[in-house]
């Protein structure tokens, strides 16, 4: 007597997919992950992985904890027409995030650094925060001569610091906090 799976919805099998990408990663680097230990973590025959992605590169932009409402989405709904303001909202975002998400996130870098695909993705991932701190950028005081370049540069500049303090995911309990006060410096002196 044969036994059918029981249904799954696509919604729920590509938060399952995911959620088993993302408890992978914690303990294994990018480059290691596979679809089949992805799909035997997720419960879910190996063609379900198809359906919803081309290859694993192309399941990069969505492991980022915060895809389903990305932090720079929020901060445009947002009420806030201060730049200082805009500036708190997307450091106290930023540093929640990989604060909480730190081992998953350095993953997620780790195979962009390895993988061109995995890099193009993330890329195109990137692209709206870009724009935000290049707007910041152009609207300060005293904005920098290529108001691109340098919010390229401080968004590594800023991936590269939390991925040092919060990517092991063993940071202090202080490291918030002090992550926090740094970044805010670093703005209101750009912002001044």
């Amino acid at each position: 007597m044969s036994t059918r799976a029981p249904y799954v919805s696509a919604q729920d099998a590509r938060a399952r997919i995911l959620a088993a990408a993302r408890t992978l990663l914690t303990e294994r680097p990018f480059a290691e992950l596979t679809v089949g230990a992805l799909m035997a973590q997720a419960g879910l025959a190996r063609t379900v992985f198809y359906r919803h992605f081309d290859d694993l590169p192309s399941l990069a932009p969505e492991l980022l904890p915060d895809a389903d409402d990305p932090l720079v989405d929020r901060m445009q709904r947002s009420a806030a027409a201060q730049p200082r303001d805009v500036v708190r909202e997307m450091v106290d975002g930023i540093v929640d995030l990989f604060s909480r998400h730190g081992r998953l996130l350095r993953a997620i870098d780790d195979a962009a650094h390895q993988d061109p695909a995995v890099a193009d993705r993330l890329e195109g991932a990137l692209a709206g925060p870009r724009r935000l701190l290049e707007g910041l950028l152009r609207e300060a005081p005293n904005p920098p001569p290529d108001p691109a370049e340098s919010a390229r540069m401080l968004m590594a500049t800023h991936r590269a610091y939390l991925l040092d303090t919060f990517g092991a995911g063993d940071a202090a309990r202080t490291a918030a906090p002090a992550a926090r006060a740094s970044l805010l410096a670093l703005w209101q002196r750009l912002l001044s």
